[in-house]
């Protein structure tokens, strides 16, 4: 009875347990063509299974060879064909004929099937016999995926630490500032007891004036001590303003300690709401929606997304529009101060660049935040064609007072930070600077391929909301 219930137990169905695998996997004919792959190989090279199937294996792992082999094909007979020797088809044919496996580390991906995007992984070959056929299992690790959750999790302890230290030194600052502030005050209600008494003192009753209109007036004495209680009274204004301000900087370095109000929402809604406020502002910017409409709805804090995509949708329009008028600036006054070669590319340069925001939503699949492997995540990227992000700064944009902006704080995408790492995800951000904003320097240079996007990962649900 025993045997027969071991006996009746299900077999696993492989290519359902190979979809949730972390490892990419492509399975392979004797042809060297793809037949199956999981959706973890879709999401490592970014190409559908419909692209991929029925492709030659070579178009990703050794393109030049597949060209070789197109080209011997169409000008050399079959004889001389045979002696054509390509390197990886070699070491699969190998492979099949002792059935040794084999594996390459440090292998750049470069096809037209993903736009020529470089990508590093290691990969491995293991030659199997399926219903008496000849197969290959080839099996893929991103090496560029492994380096950004390490580089992620290495700038992610820099900022604990670093917005630790400043939150101890905020609020060392904080309670000192109270008491300046209230020392201040103090002194001002002095000062306006003083004027008042002082200018009691010097007005006569209507009796005495009557008697003494042809007197002297008051002394000059009391002007003047009328004067400088003024003149004080200003000094302590401007010491309970600037207190006042520093205590909201203070503020905002130490966030928020209010909890996040949890609720279920569409992504667009909020992004939406920001959309209106903020393009109101900037009528010359051109707005490109990719959205996604099938997405889940996502567990967030309302408000608090559209503070993220305040900051950062303002950001990216500020910085276009600073970067237009920098442009319009170093275009020359005069005309007939340049030969009309010149003249013609900068005026060329003023008419044809438009300020663009792209705003996508997407899912990505089998994501990993921090630690954690998500099947499914949202996917936000707002991308401006303005002027960029320096590189020495990039790596630092996230850290309290760094900025790029002559009239930045450098807070803004520290709160950013703080809001999105609240909601368990993660913020990425990609710059290709612009030149020099002078049309002069370069007049062939198209300032609208410039670009920056921030690029936000969020889990669809939270571990707190979790059942």
């Amino acid at each position: 009875m025993t045997a027969d219930f071991t006996t009746a137990k299900p077999t696993p169905d492989l290519a359902f347990i190979s979809q949730h695998l972390f490892t990419a996997i492509l399975w392979v004919n004797d042809e060297l063509v793809i037949t199956w792959l999981n959706a973890q190989a879709e999401q490592l090279l970014a190409i559908s299974s419909e692209r991929l199937l029925n492709q030659s294996i070579l178009t990703l792992l050794a393109t030049d060879e597949l060209k070789l082999d197109e080209r011997a094909a169409l000008t050399l007979n079959p004889d001389q064909l045979d002696n054509q020797i390509c390197a990886l088809t070699e070491r699969f044919h190998q492979a099949k004929q002792y059935q040794q496996p084999f594996i390459d580390h440090d292998h750049i991906i470069k096809t037209p099937l993903n736009g020529n995007l470089p990508l590093s992984v290691d990969y491995s070959v293991t030659p199997v016999i399926y219903e008496q056929q000849p197969y290959f299992i080839i099996e893929m690790w991103g090496k560029d995926r492994q380096s950004r959750i390490s580089e992620e999790q290495r700038q992610q302890q820099q900022y604990n630490v670093a917005r630790h230290m400043l939150r101890s030194v905020a609020h060392e600052i904080k309670n000192p500032l109270a008491g300046i502030r209230g020392a201040a005050q103090l002194l001002q209600r002095q000062f306006i007891k003083f004027s008042e008494a002082t200018a009691l003192h010097n007005s006569p009753s209507p009796a005495i004036s009557d008697i003494n209109s042809g007197a002297n007036p008051a002394p000059n004495g009391d002007k003047q001590l009328q004067k400088t209680a003024q003149k004080l009274r200003s000094y302590t204004d401007i010491i309970i303003s600037e207190t006042d301000r520093l205590t909201h900087l203070i503020g905002q370095f130490l966030g928020s300690n209010q909890l996040p109000n949890w609720q279920m929402l569409n992504i667009h809604e909020p992004l939406e709401h920001v959309l209106t406020l903020v393009l109101n502002q900037y009528p010359q910017v051109t707005l490109q929606r990719d959205y996604d409409l099938s997405l889940p709805e996502l567990c967030a804090d309302k408000d608090q997304l559209i503070q993220v995509f305040l900051n950062l949708i303002n950001n990216a329009c500020e910085s276009m529009t600073e970067f237009e008028q920098t442009l319009q600036q170093n275009a020359p006054a005069k005309a007939d101060q340049l030969p009309s070669d010149i003249l013609h590319s900068n005026l060329e340069v003023e008419k044809n660049y438009q300020p663009k925001l792209h705003i996508q939503t997407r899912v990505a699949f089998q994501h990993t935040i921090g630690s954690q492997q998500h099947k499914q995540a949202l996917q936000v990227s707002i991308t401006d064609n303005g002027s960029g992000i320096d590189a020495a700064l990039i790596g630092q944009i996230f850290f309290p007072m760094v900025t790029s902006r002559a009239a930045g704080t450098g807070l803004g995408l520290s709160i950013v930070q703080d809001i999105i790492s609240c909601h368990h995800g993660m913020i990425d951000v990609s710059s290709n600077q612009a030149q020099s904003a002078n049309p002069n320097s370069n007049p062939s240079y198209n300032y609208n391929n410039s670009q920056t996007r921030f690029t936000l990962y969020l889990p669809f649900k939270q571990p707190a909301t979790d059942a």
